[in-house]
Protein backbone atom coordinates (compact mmCIF):
# COMPACT_ATOMS: atom_id res chain seq x y z
CA UNK A 1 0.00 0.00 0.00
CA UNK A 2 1.55 3.18 -1.23
CA UNK A 3 0.77 6.63 0.11
CA UNK A 4 0.94 9.32 -2.59
CA UNK A 5 3.50 12.07 -2.10
CA UNK A 6 0.94 14.83 -1.50
CA UNK A 7 -0.61 12.84 1.38
CA UNK A 8 2.61 11.88 3.15
CA UNK A 9 2.73 14.89 5.46
CA UNK A 10 -0.71 13.90 6.75
CA UNK A 11 0.46 10.30 7.11
CA UNK A 12 3.49 11.38 9.17
CA UNK A 13 1.23 13.47 11.39
CA UNK A 14 -1.08 10.48 11.93
CA UNK A 15 1.90 8.26 12.73
CA UNK A 16 3.14 10.72 15.35
CA UNK A 17 -0.30 10.83 16.98
CA UNK A 18 -0.48 7.02 16.78
CA UNK A 19 2.86 6.79 18.61
CA UNK A 20 1.54 9.09 21.34
CA UNK A 21 -1.64 7.02 21.68
CA UNK A 22 0.38 3.81 22.03
CA UNK A 23 2.63 5.48 24.60
CA UNK A 24 -0.49 6.70 26.40
CA UNK A 25 -1.89 3.15 26.48
CA UNK A 26 1.36 1.76 27.89
CA UNK A 27 1.54 4.53 30.48
CA UNK A 28 -2.11 4.12 31.48
CA UNK A 29 -1.56 0.51 32.53
CA UNK A 30 0.72 1.81 35.29
CA UNK A 31 -2.24 3.61 36.94
CA UNK A 32 -4.73 2.11 39.38
CA UNK A 33 -7.67 0.35 37.76
CA UNK A 34 -10.16 3.19 38.29
CA UNK A 35 -7.67 5.84 37.15
CA UNK A 36 -6.81 4.11 33.89
CA UNK A 37 -10.34 3.31 32.69
CA UNK A 38 -11.09 6.63 30.98
CA UNK A 39 -7.65 7.13 29.36
CA UNK A 40 -7.76 3.57 28.02
CA UNK A 41 -11.28 4.05 26.70
CA UNK A 42 -10.20 7.13 24.76
CA UNK A 43 -6.99 5.47 23.56
CA UNK A 44 -8.62 2.27 22.41
CA UNK A 45 -11.20 4.27 20.47
CA UNK A 46 -8.49 6.48 18.92
CA UNK A 47 -6.28 3.55 17.87
CA UNK A 48 -8.54 2.00 15.19
CA UNK A 49 -9.68 5.43 14.00
CA UNK A 50 -6.07 6.50 13.41
CA UNK A 51 -5.27 3.24 11.63
CA UNK A 52 -8.33 3.62 9.40
CA UNK A 53 -7.38 7.25 8.71
CA UNK A 54 -3.89 6.14 7.71
CA UNK A 55 -5.28 3.40 5.46
CA UNK A 56 -7.68 5.90 3.85
CA UNK A 57 -4.65 7.87 2.65
CA UNK A 58 -3.36 4.96 0.58
CA UNK A 59 -4.07 4.41 -3.11
CA UNK A 60 -5.57 0.99 -2.46
CA UNK A 61 -9.05 -0.45 -2.78
CA UNK A 62 -9.31 -0.55 1.02
CA UNK A 63 -8.21 3.09 1.21
CA UNK A 64 -10.83 4.10 -1.33
CA UNK A 65 -13.56 2.14 0.48
CA UNK A 66 -12.64 3.72 3.82
CA UNK A 67 -12.59 7.17 2.23
CA UNK A 68 -16.00 6.60 0.65
CA UNK A 69 -17.42 5.24 3.90
CA UNK A 70 -16.26 8.10 6.12
CA UNK A 71 -16.45 11.07 3.76
CA UNK A 72 -18.70 9.85 0.92
CA UNK A 73 -15.93 10.94 -1.45
CA UNK A 74 -13.22 9.14 -3.32
CA UNK A 75 -9.63 10.01 -2.35
CA UNK A 76 -9.31 12.07 -5.55
CA UNK A 77 -12.42 14.09 -4.62
CA UNK A 78 -11.04 14.57 -1.12
CA UNK A 79 -7.75 15.83 -2.60
CA UNK A 80 -9.63 18.19 -4.91
CA UNK A 81 -11.70 19.63 -2.05
CA UNK A 82 -8.78 19.79 0.40
CA UNK A 83 -7.71 23.04 2.01
CA UNK A 84 -4.92 24.44 -0.15
CA UNK A 85 -3.65 26.82 2.53
CA UNK A 86 0.09 26.48 2.92
CA UNK A 87 1.14 26.08 6.51
CA UNK A 88 4.70 26.63 7.59
CA UNK A 89 6.48 24.53 10.17
CA UNK A 90 6.39 27.56 12.47
CA UNK A 91 2.60 27.73 12.26
CA UNK A 92 2.30 24.03 13.00
CA UNK A 93 4.71 24.35 15.93
CA UNK A 94 2.57 27.15 17.38
CA UNK A 95 -0.40 24.78 17.48
CA UNK A 96 1.73 22.13 19.18
CA UNK A 97 2.90 24.79 21.67
CA UNK A 98 -0.74 25.59 22.47
CA UNK A 99 -1.49 21.90 23.01
CA UNK A 100 1.70 21.44 25.04
CA UNK A 101 0.69 24.39 27.21
CA UNK A 102 -2.72 22.79 27.74
CA UNK A 103 -1.18 19.48 28.80
CA UNK A 104 1.29 21.24 31.11
CA UNK A 105 -1.52 23.33 32.58
CA UNK A 106 -3.62 20.24 33.24
CA UNK A 107 -0.63 18.52 34.83
CA UNK A 108 0.17 21.49 37.07
CA UNK A 109 -3.22 22.97 37.99
CA UNK A 110 -5.73 20.29 36.92
CA UNK A 111 -8.58 19.91 34.46
CA UNK A 112 -11.20 22.14 36.02
CA UNK A 113 -9.14 25.35 36.41
CA UNK A 114 -7.22 24.85 33.16
CA UNK A 115 -10.18 24.11 30.88
CA UNK A 116 -11.92 27.51 30.90
CA UNK A 117 -8.61 29.38 30.73
CA UNK A 118 -7.50 27.38 27.70
CA UNK A 119 -10.88 27.63 25.93
CA UNK A 120 -11.01 31.38 26.52
CA UNK A 121 -7.45 31.97 25.27
CA UNK A 122 -7.88 29.68 22.26
CA UNK A 123 -11.15 31.27 21.18
CA UNK A 124 -9.91 34.82 21.80
CA UNK A 125 -6.40 34.64 20.35
CA UNK A 126 -6.61 31.79 17.82
CA UNK A 127 -10.30 31.95 16.90
CA UNK A 128 -10.68 35.72 16.83
CA UNK A 129 -13.83 35.72 18.96
CA UNK A 130 -14.74 38.70 21.12
CA UNK A 131 -14.05 38.79 24.85
CA UNK A 132 -17.72 38.17 25.58
CA UNK A 133 -18.09 35.24 23.17
CA UNK A 134 -14.86 33.68 24.42
CA UNK A 135 -16.04 34.06 28.02
CA UNK A 136 -19.41 32.46 27.28
CA UNK A 137 -17.75 29.54 25.53
CA UNK A 138 -15.26 29.06 28.38
CA UNK A 139 -18.06 29.11 30.97
CA UNK A 140 -20.22 26.73 28.92
CA UNK A 141 -17.29 24.35 28.50
CA UNK A 142 -16.43 24.23 32.20
CA UNK A 143 -20.09 23.71 33.12
CA UNK A 144 -20.36 20.88 30.57
CA UNK A 145 -17.14 19.21 31.79
CA UNK A 146 -18.11 19.55 35.46
CA UNK A 147 -21.67 18.30 35.00
CA UNK A 148 -20.66 15.41 32.75
CA UNK A 149 -17.64 14.11 34.63
CA UNK A 150 -18.07 15.17 38.25
CA UNK A 151 -21.86 14.92 38.60
CA UNK A 152 -23.23 12.46 36.01
CA UNK A 153 -20.27 10.06 35.68
CA UNK A 154 -19.01 10.73 39.23
CA UNK A 155 -15.47 10.67 37.85
CA UNK A 156 -12.92 12.69 39.78
CA UNK A 157 -10.96 14.79 37.31
CA UNK A 158 -7.22 15.15 37.82
CA UNK A 159 -6.68 18.04 40.27
CA UNK A 160 -3.11 18.89 39.25
CA UNK A 161 0.23 18.34 40.90
CA UNK A 162 0.08 21.66 42.79
CA UNK A 163 -2.94 20.46 44.74
CA UNK A 164 -1.01 17.36 45.78
CA UNK A 165 1.99 19.47 46.82
CA UNK A 166 0.08 22.21 48.62
CA UNK A 167 -3.28 20.59 49.30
Amino acid sequence: MKIPEHRRATAYYILIILAFVILFIITSYQYKLTDRMFPLLVSYIALPLLIMDLLALTDSKLGEKLSLFFSAKTPKEVDKDADKTLRTIGQELKIFAWMGTLVLGIYLIGFLPCTPVFVYCWMKYRGGYSVRESSYLAIATIVFVYVLFEIILQYELYPGIFLYWYG
